[in-house]
């Protein structure tokens, strides 16, 4: 016999262990929330995951989107510092990079960006082989590289994006 706390907190549906769309934004910085924002009002996903190494704006960024979860379609909203959270994602967008700092030159910022990428892409292909990865960073040299890293990503640049706003 359950209590009246487990009544109460019972689950009137049962919950699908799958998801047939898992969605994973990598960084939860202002691309990143555009990202998933996106993602949420075109009802895009079954499920949002989103990762990042800043615990305390991670948390904070989910309880958001998860406060204004009554007004999208997307069912379950997901966030971690380990990357488990985005198993079984069909795609991942990774916005996760470090910013410029002054006086740095383009070539130091993407070695830094490569070394990040380095212990990003390796991490999700073990969770989710068969994701498809847009990946958003500046510089977009960083793809030449990154390349090597895994077969799956998909690049725009901020090169990209100039060229189809001039167009």
């Amino acid at each position: 016999m359950s209590t009246i706390k487990e009544q109460l907190i019972e689950n009137l549906v049962a919950e699908d262990k799958d998801s047939q769309c898992k969605i994973t934004i990598v960084g939860v910085g202002a691309v990143g929330m555009a990202c998933a924002i996106s993602i949420l009002l075109k009802g895009l996903a079954d499920e949002l995951a989103l990762v990042d190494v800043s615990s305390d704006k991670l948390k904070g960024e989910t309880m958001d989107l998860q406060h204004g979860s009554l007004f999208f379609s997307t069912s379950k909203i997901t966030s971690g510092k380990d990357y488990n959270v985005s198993a079984n994602s069909k795609i991942v967008i990774i916005t996760a990079g470090a910013r410029q700092q002054e006086g740095e030159s383009r070539l130091a910022l993407v070695q830094r960006n490569v070394n990040i990428m380095k212990s990003i892409i390796p991490t999700i292909v073990r969770y989710s082989p068969n994701c498809k990865m847009l990946v958003v960073s500046n510089p977009g040299l960083i793809w030449n590289t990154r390349r090597n890293l895994s077969q799956y990503p998909l690049h725009l640049g901020s090169e990209w994006c100039l060229r189809c706003c001039e167009n």
